[in-house]
């Protein structure tokens, strides 16, 4: 049942002349609609007066009609603050979202205060006042978020910068020390720029503790040979040992001794383009052999497409599997041989479209998946449950779908694969919308690596 029951109607009447009567059950999920719409925030007081009479219907029925009334009013309520305020929720989410321990405390407080003026202001259908009040909301909330992004994203990368420094990294390691200040100063700009893009400040946070590691690890290497030179022989033996391992897996007896680094390496490539080629030329006659067939069977050519792919796919989902929680994300495999990636969109607060950080982990693990299946493209669908109205649904799931696509662009630096976003609102349901489990399983992002054919329109 959809709370956006001709709200302007029910408004008009009083609770006792409605044509609908309401009961518990209609109650309950009116109060529950009006919850996953946020309206204890963004409609507190009406949210307040459905819950106090609902609590009086239990002993007197007659309050069930004006406390289903309220509670429709604060779901609709809630959703149009969301819809008029959706970069502001989504700063405060992103405020929220870095936890108490990253927040500065006085700083968070005044932007709650300022936060809940507005709400206030359109609860009560002052709407101008309400806008301007969000202006200052805005700047409070940023100021929030950048003294926070600054202990999450540039203080891991400065710690590991000091332990690197300490080391004496810029003797050894003098461009990684550089590419890690660098980064760290990107950061530092982008925060006090823009403190939304909280997807990019983290992937350049990553990038930059990376290249502070390498220049650790190549200083503590460097101070090692200083202490005791014999070291150094040392290193390269295992070094070679490691090449020779690999060589041997390639088919090739041992690495010459007397060949440089370089004349390794290719030695080690042109192996594994032989040991391509000759599984290519496999598949091109086992395909030359089975093509003898075609002329019989029409459909054999794509049939076999199709299967291989889907092997191939099989395999590699093998790999993937260990990466993700099944309770977090499910992986798929359809008939064509297109992999779903279906991640549970209840890492999105209601209405809002900002990623928390507990789910970068989850979103990194995909990044890892499409490594593994870099000769396809990427299309990232939002869908939402039929729970608010579908133009707010729709919106929903676009700037969700987006979110993701942002975050990953902003986490790989390869152009191999495209990322597409889309959303689909309510339109595609996956469940009974009819119950709280299906519509759990509705509100979903689904990441699709379409099957390499040019054919089929994904």
């Amino acid at each position: 049942m959809r709370f956006a029951i001709i709200i302007t109607a029910v408004l008009s009447l009083t609770p006792f002349s409605l044509a609908f009567a309401a009961d518990n059950k209609d109650l309950r999920q009116a109060l529950d609609e009006a919850l996953q719409m946020r309206a204890k925030e963004f409609a507190p007081e009406h949210f307040t007066q459905a819950q106090t009479l609902a609590e009086q219907a239990r002993s007197n029925p007659q309050h069930i009609d004006e406390a289903y009334v309220r509670a429709q009013q604060a779901a609709e309520l809630a959703q149009k603050f969301s819809q008029r305020y959706a970069d502001l929720v989504d700063s405060r989410d992103r405020m929220l979202l870095a936890g108490k321990e990253n927040l500065r405390a006085d700083l968070a407080a005044r932007a709650e205060k300022d936060f809940a003026k507005v709400v206030l202001d359109h609860e009560h259908g002052n709407i101008r006042k309400a806008d301007r009040e969000a202006g200052f909301a805005h700047t409070t909330i940023h100021a929030a978020q950048v003294v926070a992004a600054r202990k999450q994203f540039v203080s891991p990368v400065s710690q590991r910068i000091a332990e690197a420094r300490k080391l004496n990294a810029p003797l050894y390691a003098p461009l990684a020390f550089k590419q890690a200040l660098s980064r760290q100063k990107k950061i530092e700009r982008l925060i006090k720029e823009n403190p939304d893009a909280q997807s990019q400040a983290y992937a350049w946070s990553k990038t930059g503790q990376q290249q502070a590691e390498r220049a650790i690890r190549i200083a503590r290497l460097g101070s090692k040979f200083n202490r005791d030179k014999s070291q150094l022989e040392q290193w390269l033996d295992a070094r070679d040992a490691r090449l020779n391992r690999l060589a041997t897996e390639l088919g090739l007896e041992s690495l010459s001794s007397e060949q440089t680094p370089d004349e390794q390496l290719a030695t080690l490539l042109q192996a594994a383009t032989n040991m391509k080629r000759h599984y290519n030329e496999q598949l091109a006659d086992a395909n030359q052999q089975l093509a003898k067939y075609e002329g019989e069977l029409s459909n054999m050519s794509e049939m076999r497409r199709k299967l291989q792919l889907k092997r191939e796919a099989e395999e590699k989902i093998k790999q993937i599997t260990a990466l993700f929680n099944p309770d977090e994300v499910k992986i798929l495999l359809t008939p064509d041989a297109d992999v779903i990636l279906r991640l549970n969109a209840g890492m999105f607060k209601s209405g809002s479209s900002v990623i928390p950080p507990a789910a970068y982990d989850i979103l990194d693990n995909m990044l890892k998946t499409m490594a593994i299946f870099p000769d396809r493209n990427v299309r990232i669908e939002g869908h939402t449950d039929s729970v608010g109205a579908s133009e707010f649904n729709q919106t929903l799931s676009e700037r969700r779908a987006n979110a993701v696509k942002v975050y990953f662009q902003a986490r790989t630096e390869s152009q191999l694969q495209t990322f597409q976003s889309v959303g689909y609102g309510e339109t595609r349901p996956i469940a009974n919308n009819e119950t709280a489990e299906g519509r759990a399983k509705n509100r979903r992002i689904d990441i699709i690596l379409p099957a390499p054919d040019g054919k089929r329109d994904h």
